[in-house]
C-alpha cells in the first residue's frame, strides 16, 4: 500500500514527533522529583538515556509503545519493509546501549509508554528499589525508603 501523503508532507509530519519533553517523560520526571531524586534530564552521555542519575550511576529510558516495539514479537510485525527495519534497528540498537552501559557500571532502566500511563505507580516503585538497592551497595545508611507515589 502507498504512503497516502507526498513525500514533503510525509516529511512534515514525522518532524512533528517530539522525541523530548514528550508526555511520558514528563511523568517520568515528575516520578523522579516525588522520589527526590536528583537527576539530570538528557544527559550527553552514551546511549542517551532520558534521565540519569550521575551519583548512582542509573540510567533511565522512557519507551514509546510504537518506536521501541513493545508487543512486536507477538503478532503486531508491520507489514511495509521501511517501517519494519526501522523498529526492529531500534530494538537492536536498545539492545546494544543496555548492554554497553551495564558494561561500564551503569543500572540501566527501561519503561514502556503504556506503563508509565496507566501504571505510573509501578514505575515508581521500580525506581524506588534501584535506588534503595544502589545506596546499600555504595555503603549508604538508609534511613527511609525514598518516598515513591
Amino acid at each position: 500500500m502507498a504512503d497516502i501523503f507526498t513525500p514533503q508532507k510525509r516529511s512534515w509530519v514525522m518532524s512533528r514527533i517530539r522525541s523530548r519533553n514528550t508526555s511520558i517523560d514528563l511523568e517520568m520526571k515528575r516520578l523522579l522529583s516525588d522520589a527526590g531524586a536528583r537527576f539530570v534530564m538528557y544527559p550527553k552521555m552514551d546511549g542517551n538515556p532520558d534521565f540519569a542519575i550521575p551519583s548512582r550511576k542509573v540510567a533511565i529510558f522512557c519507551d514509546g509503545d510504537f518506536w521501541h516495539g513493545y508487543n512486536y514479537t507477538h503478532g503486531k510485525r508491520l507489514r511495509k519493509g521501511y517501517w519494519r527495519d526501522k523498529i526492529e534497528g531500534n530494538m537492536r540498537r536498545d539492545r546494544r546501549v543496555s548492554q554497553r552501559l551495564r558494561y561500564h557500571g551503569w543500572s540501566v532502566l527501561r519503561f514502556w509508554e503504556h506503563d508509565l500511563k496507566k501504571r505510573p505507580e509501578m514505575c515508581a516503585r521500580k525506581v524506588g528499589k534501584k535506588l534503595l538497592k544502589k545506596n546499600k551497595k555504595r555503603g549508604f545508611r538508609c534511613h527511609k525508603a525514598p518516598t515513591v507515589v
